[in-house]
Parts: structure tokens; C-alpha cells; sequence
């Protein structure tokens, strides 16, 4: 099993779980950390829309997100070659960087746990939370399908 990669789920489910209606009844918000980390991980970008979607964000939230990412340096916004209508969302060295620094430490160290919890166990724990996140958000799993059989 790669702990590392269920590390990782582990960290997106919970944080879509706390994000969803649990969360929001104690006024907990994701912030920029998560969809700076979610977006350094699409190497072509996204569209904004799409990427509130995924992520469980109303626009004017990831509007505001983006804009604050943005001033930092963390992302670039270019028109879409393909529809100059629509807008892609980069995200920068400086923010792939920022999201790697943020994000490494936390995720070699929680797959540490992970790892003495035990393959079947840590299987079981992802199951749970795709459920509750796809529950929480009325949709399928964005993080690649039930393959944690």
C-alpha cells in the first residue's frame, strides 16, 4: 500500500468533511491551504468554476481565494487557449513549493501513523471518508474511485 498517497486522501476527505454541513455549523472554513495544495497537483490548471466544484467552494468564495493566492504569487489566472472565454488557473513554482512545504510534512507523518494502523485498517478509514464526503457533498469521489478495496 502506498501510505503515502492514502495520506493524502486521508487529509482531502477530512478537510471536505469538515468543510461540508458538519463543518459549517462550527464556522470552519478550508482557507487557501487546501486549494493550493488541490491545484498543485493539476498540471494543466483549472477552470475556477471547476475547481469550486471539486473542492465544495461557492465561486465568490473561490474567487476571493484565488484573488488572495494571486497577490502572493501562489497562482496565475491566463485565458484558455482553447476558449478564450474561459479562464485556467496555474499554479506558480513559488506555490507548488509553498503547497509541497506545507503539505510534505504533514503528510509523511501522518502516513507514519497510517502505516502502523495496518493496511485493512487504513482501507477501511478511506472507505468511511469517501462515503461521508460523498454524502456531505451529494456527489462521487474526486480522488480517483472506490479503489480502496
Amino acid at each position: 500500500m502506498d501510505y503515502e498517497d492514502a495520506a493524502k486522501k486521508l487529509i482531502m476527505y477530512s478537510r471536505g468533511v469538515a468543510k461540508g454541513s458538519v463543518g459549517t455549523a462550527y464556522g470552519m472554513s478550508m482557507g487557501e491551504d487546501p486549494v493550493l495544495e488541490y491545484l498543485s497537483r493539476q498540471e494543466s490548471g483549472m477552470n475556477p468554476s471547476e475547481l469550486a466544484d471539486a473542492l465544495g467552494y461557492t465561486r465568490p468564495r473561490m474567487t476571493r481565494i484565488l484573488d488572495s493566492l494571486e497577490n502572493k504569487g501562489f497562482v496565475v489566472r491566463e485565458p484558455d487557449a482553447n476558449d478564450r472565454r474561459r479562464v485556467i488557473v496555474r499554479c506558480t513554482e513559488a506555490g507548488r513549493e509553498h503547497a509541497h512545504d506545507h503539505s510534505s510534512g504533514g503528510v509523511s507523518n501522518l502516513a507514519k501513523t497510517l502505516s502502523g494502523m495496518g493496511e485493512h485498517d487504513v482501507r477501511e478509514l478511506l472507505r468511511a471518508l469517501e462515503t461521508a464526503y460523498s454524502i456531505t457533498y451529494n456527489k462521487d469521489n474526486i480522488l480517483g474511485g472506490r479503489d480502496q478495496k
